[in-house]
Order: structure tokens, then sequence, then C-alpha cells
């Protein structure tokens, strides 16, 4: 009976921390999270990372709609990435000024999203948006 009971222990800890913990899905997802990647050129490949606010990041490719888990983020990080977005949104608005190639940085907060995109060559970027993008892209794995 105990080696029974132990081994129902072990079955129930599997499946906690592997696939039958349920996954999340950022499409679904309804609270915050920080949307940012790049897309464009010839093929108009467009590459989408999202944070959420439980410190999962995903990604896909595309706009596919199943997404890859990058896995959990630091808890400090994540917290200083919302903070740094909530303070870019606060000064800038909305700001659509797309190329070929853009990069993009969206806040998706209370069921509304402000967002930043850019990639149009001589237009002056809020400078908060670029440094945003590049602290959330060093979040991304390389092999990504």
């Amino acid at each position: 009976m105990k080696i029974r009971n132990t081994i129902s222990l072990y079955i129930i800890a599997i499946c906690i921390f592997s696939s039958c913990a349920k996954q999340t899905n950022p499409l679904t997802y309804t609270k915050n999270q920080l949307i940012f990647g790049s897309g464009g050129g010839f093929a108009n490949q467009v590459n989408e990372y999202r944070l959420l606010e439980n410190k999962r990041l995903f990604f896909r490719k595309n706009n596919d709609s199943t997404f890859i888990d990058l896995g959990r983020q630091k808890v400090k990080t994540v917290k200083k990435l919302f903070e740094t977005s909530e303070m870019l949104f606060q000064e800038v608005s909305e700001f659509n000024e797309p190329g070929n190639m853009y990069y993009f940085v969206r806040l998706q907060k209370n069921g509304q999203a402000q967002s930043v995109v850019w990639g149009r060559p001589n237009i002056t970027v809020p400078e908060k948006a670029k440094e945003l993008h590049k602290h959330l892209m060093n979040l991304v794995p390389l092999n990504q």
C-alpha cells in the first residue's frame, strides 16, 4: 500500500511539472503582456514575442496560431520591463512609422493596446522605445 501511494505521488508530481500542467495561450491571456519583435522585408516575415505578466515568454512566426514557449523569465527583469513600458507609453501614446523592415513594441493592458512601430528611414524614433525593444530582445535565446 505504501509503495502504491508513493508511485501515485510521483505520477501526480510528474503531471504537474510536465505536459499535464495547463499551458498558457498568449492569445487568450487576459492579464498584461508586452508584444514585441520585427518584420517586413521581401518575404514580409514577422517574428513576434510575447512576454506575459506571469513571467512566461512566447514566440511565433508570421501570425501562426501556435506559440513556442521560451520559458519563464526572472521576476525582477519582467517587473522592470513592464515599468519601463508604462513610462514609455505615458510619454508616447502612439507612434506608427513602419518601413520595409520594421520593429514594434506593444503593451496590452486592461483589454487595450498601445504600440510603437518604426522602421521608416529619416524618422526620429522615441529613444525609450528603441531601448525597451533592445532589452526585450535580450530575453530571446540566440537560436530563435
